[in-house]
């Protein structure tokens, strides 16, 4: 009895010596989603206009740190759903003193859309110390948030290529050499508006959604909803019926809260060669969109918030 409690003891000794090992070797990781929130917080004070949105809204970023766009802070958060969206509104739209104009990403797949069941749990443990909330808000979830190495979503690669981690959760979405195939664009279409959309979650993303309303309405903000450009082949697979019941439910809100839409969905200004998957623009082809964007802003609003170069 004394040699297994001795030989536990020791498994449990170097299990604690492993861990630390592991939190000294990633005391500096930075993911994509620390890199996006050192920018917000840099800008946060001094910014008139918050962008709010998921991978779609991806290139957006990088091309709005590329401009002189100290006025612009963005929480654009790759694989973010509404739940996190609201989440991240209601923690840091506070901090904004200056801010006023909210555009928020929110395509009709969306309603139907749920992060952590669609294999993204371990976004909760990297966001959750923007938000201060997180799915469930479990104990261990909650101490797993505040490790190094669990906030990596154990990604031992990064010790043999630490800078490739700055790709994590990015993905495709920044890729500026379309290519892909028919049945690449159904595979696609049919992940979106089937395979992880349930419209059981209509009930409780529109709750997220209220409350993202309700908390820009309170800040004094202007909202606009943005729906990005989608592939015409992606469009020819979807499963129309799931897209349409989201529809209008998300008509409903925004008509009941009097939130103006920006709907780039039909655009046909945006070809094939503009996406460089299915429903993600490329650099070149968000970047337009952006002074689309802007000029509908400034048609509401009589101001240009965002500095786009042409």
């Amino acid at each position: 009895m004394k040699r297994i409690a001795l030989e536990i003891f020791a498994l449990i000794v170097f299990l604690v010596i492993i861990f630390m090992a592991l939190e000294f070797l990633f005391r500096d990781y930075r993911n994509a989603v620390d890199h996006v929130m050192d920018d917000f917080f840099k800008k946060k004070k001094s910014a008139d206009v918050l962008l709010v949105g998921n991978s779609h809204t991806v290139p957006f970023y990088y091309s709005l740190r590329g401009d002189d766009n100290s006025n612009v802070a963005c929480l654009t958060i790759a694989g973010d759903d509404l739940f996190w969206m609201q989440a991240l509104v209601k923690r840091q739209l506070r901090e904004m003193p200056r801010a006023r104009y909210v555009l928020l990403n929110c395509d009709d797949e969306l309603l139907g859309f749920n992060q952590s069941l669609s294999g993204l749990k371990y976004m909760n443990r990297i966001l959750y110390q923007y938000a201060d909330t997180m799915y469930g808000n479990k104990f261990t979830d909650i101490l797993l948030s505040k490790s190094n190495f669990f906030r990596s979503n154990r990604d031992i690669g990064y010790l043999i290529n630490k800078p490739a981690n700055e790709n994590i959760m990015i993905a495709n979405t920044m890729t500026g050499s379309p290519g892909f195939t028919d049945e690449e664009c159904k595979a696609r279409a049919i992940e979106i508006s089937d395979k992880r959309f349930h419209q059981k979650l209509f009930t409780e993303n529109l709750g997220y959604l209220e409350s993202i309303i309700g908390e820009v309405k309170r800040s004094g903000c202007k909202l606009f909803i943005l729906k990005m450009p989608k592939c015409d082949c992606l469009k020819a697979s979807v499963v129309e019926q799931n897209l349409a019941a989201s529809r209008q439910k998300l008509d409903s809100i925004f008509a009941a809260g009097k939130v103006e839409v920006l709907d780039f969905t039909s655009d046909s200004s945006f070809h094939r060669n503009d996406y460089g998957n299915p429903d993600h623009l490329t650099p070149a082809a968000a970047h337009r969109l952006l002074q689309k964007v802007n000029e509908r802003i400034f048609a509401a609003c009589g101001e240009y918030p965002m500095n786009i170069g042409r």
